[in-house]
């Protein structure tokens, strides 16, 4: 789909193993930083934990699926900071590792995914081309106003003129039927959401719990963050999903999955009573 092999098809639907790699990844890296947390200082346990990272991030690189591999990007360098591993180190390592991605990314990346990450500072200047998304993404969502046109009233995405409206540009879809109301909401609900998980993970009972719960707030606030800003022109379109928004079986099962894992770690610091 539109370049890209990313899903294995089962017949009467299609599966997505990059959406189950996000949450696999944060429990077993997590699983690992607890185990060896007292040792990450040395450049071994850290040369360790970039290969157990790198190696599901380059197989969904080459797909090629630029998005989801960025995600991966944030979960792990939030994780390791969480876990405490010496910021000079994780400095050096961000330098080394976007110069090789820079260095890299004639070889791996398509033309369209160049002209894509580019077209955000100047969409007018392809607006039949690779701008043509994101000035009808802004077209929806400031056609919105300030209360929006109405529940299933939104011309944009209905008319088709508004690409991948169910998915990538939900929000635009959802801030012209609902305004900048119904946008802001979405924002604070994500806030409160991305708040609450950092609560939980606060609190939890040993450090396997906080890194799962520190994995699940990088997974869904770099999400968040790069789907809305980039329907607004403030970030390239990489496609990435909004959590629980876009539309697509294998993302919606994986973030449920990882709700229900937080749910898990907040109800085991609780002593349960049973009346």
């Amino acid at each position: 789909i539109s370049g890209a092999s990313s899903w294995f098809s089962l017949g009467i639907m299609r599966f997505q193993p990059s959406e189950f790699a996000k949450i696999l990844f944060i429990v077993t890296f997590a699983g690992y930083l607890s185990r060896y947390r007292q040792n990450l200082r040395k450049l071994n346990f850290v040369a360790l934990a970039f290969l157990q990272f790198l190696i599901p991030f380059g197989l969904i690189l080459i797909q090629p699926d630029m998005g989801t591999a960025m995600v991966f990007v944030m979960v792990f360098y939030g994780m390791i900071y969480v876990a405490g591993v010496d910021g000079l180190t994780i400095f050096v390592s961000l330098v080394v590792f976007a110069s090789g991605a820079i260095a890299a990314s004639p070889y791996v990346l398509k033309g369209y995914q160049f002209k894509r990450l580019t077209a955000f500072l100047s969409p007018e200047t392809d607006p039949l081309g690779a701008g043509y998304q994101l000035i009808q993404s802004k077209v929806a969502i400031g056609s919105g106003g300030m209360l929006g046109k109405g529940i299933f009233h939104g011309t944009q995405a209905a008319l088709g003129f508004l690409p991948t409206a169910h998915s990538d540009f939900v929000f635009s879809t959802f801030a012209e039927q609902t305004g900048y109301i119904g946008g802001l909401a979405v924002i604070l609900l994500f806030a409160w959401f991305l708040f609450r998980v950092v609560k939980t993970g606060s609190e939890a009972e040993d450090l396997f719990a906080m890194y799962i719960a520190a994995g699940v707030f990088c997974m869904i606030a770099f999400q968040s963050l790069i789907n809305i800003g980039m329907t607004l022109g403030v970030f390239p379109i990489t496609g990435i999903p909004l959590p629980f928004m876009s539309y697509g079986g294998s993302s919606l099962l994986m973030n449920s999955i990882a709700v229900g894992i937080l749910l898990n770690i907040s109800t085991r610091r609780r002593k349960i009573m049973f009346v």
